[in-house]
């Protein structure tokens, strides 16, 4: 799953659509710590690690675009998110195996569920934000259409295992219903939102110039008055 806007996209993305970013930033550490733990299969194990960082990326561009803040301080979150987070990762994966070996397999269950959830979760101020403004924006249906691919492939890869690992396969199934539940939103909004603002733009046009003519109205009756005025 990939989900990075381009930046030329990502000025106008609000505060709280960068909290998504980074919560998707947080889920790519359980989901990480579940697949190697559960050692699923090589691309799952380093589709968590490049999804995490791909989407600080996307948090902490946000940032620089969004909220203004400097360079530095952009590298700085980014480069502090990589070893917080991956020190943070190896630790819950010695950790989780130290459960197992005493037979307790809940703890692994709740990093892939909550993995899960998060990636979930973070979707929602996007449809809050659909929901306000009644169109799609600030997102890439390309990198919404690659992320549901990924989705797909994912589940293939597990299907194709000798034992199907449903945890995971509901994350993934997530995914792939909220993303194209996006998608589809964009294809019905979207239009109607241009047909929204095509009927708006000659009323808007029409006010405008008639408040010019008013004004130049105005002008020429304070010209007459001033005419009259000198004439007596």
């Amino acid at each position: 799953m990939v989900d990075v806007d381009p930046p030329s996209k990502l000025w106008r993305v609000s505060c709280s659509l960068s909290s998504s970013r980074f919560i998707w930033s947080v889920s790519g550490i359980f989901l990480g710590t579940y697949a190697i733990v559960q050692n699923i299969n090589i691309p799952i194990i380093i589709q968590p690690q490049a999804f995490g960082a791909l989407a600080a990326v996307s948090f902490v561009q946000c940032l620089y675009y969004g909220s203004k803040r400097s360079r530095r301080y952009c590298v700085g979150i980014f480069v502090s998110y990589c070893i917080l987070f991956a020190a943070i990762e190896v630790g819950m994966v010695y950790a989780v195996r130290a459960t197992l070996r005493t037979g307790n397999t809940k703890l692994l269950r709740f990093f892939g569920v909550f993995s899960g959830v998060l990636i979930c979760v973070a979707l929602i101020p996007q449809f809050i934000e659909i929901y306000k403004l009644r169109e799609v924006k600030g997102i890439s249906l390309l990198f919404l259409t690659v992320d549901i691919s990924g989705g797909v492939f994912s589940i293939l890869s597990l299907a194709f295992k000798k034992e199907m690992d449903w945890v995971a396969a509901i994350t993934f199934l997530g995914v792939i219903v909220l993303d194209g539940a996006i998608v589809v939103l964009a294809f019905i909004l979207n239009p109607r939102a241009k047909r929204r603002r095509r009927a708006d733009a000659p009323s808007s046009t029409g006010s405008s110039q008639d408040s010019a003519v008013a004004t130049m109205s105005e002008q020429g009756a304070d010209l007459s008055r001033s005419s009259g005025e000198k004439a007596v």
